[in-house]
């Protein structure tokens, strides 16, 4: 029966086995169809330089549009990444109408690089056949990678958006075009990234409203956050999250001051449904916080929360050192071990990396290694809690 071949076929795309998946199709013509709902779900299309000796994805993909039209009604999600200083490009966007995710941007293909394309100079073809893009798809899930000077009302093109990720973005004020009507209705996010430079891109869409002169981003129903802080911007987080009523999770690094910014802005509804927690700061000085004073806003949540997992991945800058004092490490053991303060707390991870260019660690390691055994009594001894340090 078919509905059985669904299932093993659907197997098969869980385990992203796509040999096996074009095997299948091969089968009969109604394996086709069942087969092409997976193979063809999530395409990855690239127009770079590192394609020299052979056809980019995207040029490839447009040719097998334009043998068989069909296959674009498969497609729910496209990742579409170019290099920088891309050429006109293929139009493969305009040809599709059913996507539900959509990756756009550039890269060098550095890990660490932060250049960025600027939108200006994006040539027109590509910009026209992204803007056909976005208004013939309905677009719940987007990421933007490495654009410089972005409208920002782009923005007001996705109404029904649910999950926005942004990595390495700047934009740019923009006047509406003579014939786009401004949305009255505001963007429902659930899932928000901000990831590398992206601050100032967040702070001006906090401030964007929309024709009923409400938030463009309605973040009442958030509820997965996860923001790299730099140059001290919590003030961006705190207007993030006091709005949601259903944070779930929340995770930040790396210039992190948690004082006074988290606690104190998680509403009742959020107490009751935020499960994780996960901090990644950088430190630099031997007399900080090694928790970022992350301790002092567990206190005043104690009690009230249903908190299950705490995961701290602290890094140490190149060469420098962090406090070995035992009261400030302590301290995370004696607030998460007080009776009824965190009662469904299940996992406690805390790691520390050290980069190391000239500086000898042999000896902070020794000490860090006896925190990790001697100063967490009672996580370890909390058979109710998975610890690790």
């Amino acid at each position: 029966p078919l509905d059985v071949v669904e299932v093993i076929v659907q197997g098969l795309a869980n385990d992203k086995d796509m040999a096996s998946l074009k095997a299948c199709s091969l089968v009969c013509r109604e394996f086709v169809g069942i087969c092409r709902h997976h193979i063809f779900y999530d395409i990855q299309l690239a127009d770079s330089s590192k394609y020299l000796n052979r056809t980019p994805p995207a040029r490839r993909f447009k040719k097998l549009l334009d043998r068989n039209p069909s296959i674009a009604g498969y497609v729910r999600s496209v990742d579409y990444v170019n290099g920088f200083h891309p050429k006109r490009g293929p139009p493969v966007l305009m040809h599709l109408n059913r996507v539900r995710s959509f990756k756009f941007g550039f890269t060098d293909h550095d890990f660490y690089g932060r250049d960025r394309q600027d939108w200006g100079r994006i040539p027109s073809p590509l910009r026209s056949s992204f803007f056909s893009f976005i208004q013939s798809n309905n677009i719940v899930k987007l990421h933007l990678l490495s654009i410089s000077r972005l409208p920002i009302t782009i923005f007001m093109h996705f109404p029904r958006l649910t999950t926005l990720t942004l990595c390495n973005i700047s934009v740019l004020d923009s006047p509406h075009t003579p014939d786009f009507q401004t949305p009255e209705t505001s963007m429902k996010l659930v899932v928000l990234l901000v990831l590398e430079d992206c601050l100032g891109a967040m702070q001006r869409l906090l401030a964007v409203r929309n024709s009923a002169n409400k938030p463009l981003l309605d973040l009442t129903g958030l509820e997965e956050f996860t923001i790299v802080v730099e140059n001290y911007g919590m003030d961006v987080i705190e207007r993030v999250i006091a709005p949601s009523e259903k944070l779930r999770s929340l995770g930040l690094s790396p210039d992190i001051d948690c004082r006074g910014h988290i606690a104190q802005n998680l509403s009742v509804g959020s107490l009751r449904t935020l499960k994780k927690i996960r901090l990644s700061p950088i430190l630099e000085e031997v007399q900080g916080d090694p928790y970022v004073h992350l301790t002092g806003e567990l206190k005043d949540i104690a009690g009230k929360n249903v908190l299950e997992e705490l995961i701290l991945r602290i890094q140490i800058e190149t060469d420098h050192m962090c406090t070995t004092e035992a009261s400030k490490w302590s301290e995370l053991d004696r607030v998460l071990s007080q009776p009824r303060a965190f009662p469904f707390l299940r996992r406690v991870e805390i790691s520390v990396t050290t980069y190391q260019c000239s500086r000898d660690y042999t000896e902070l390691h020794d000490k860090l290694e006896d925190i990790g055994r001697n100063l967490f009594p009672g996580l370890r001894s909390n058979k109710s809690v998975e610890f690790s340090f």
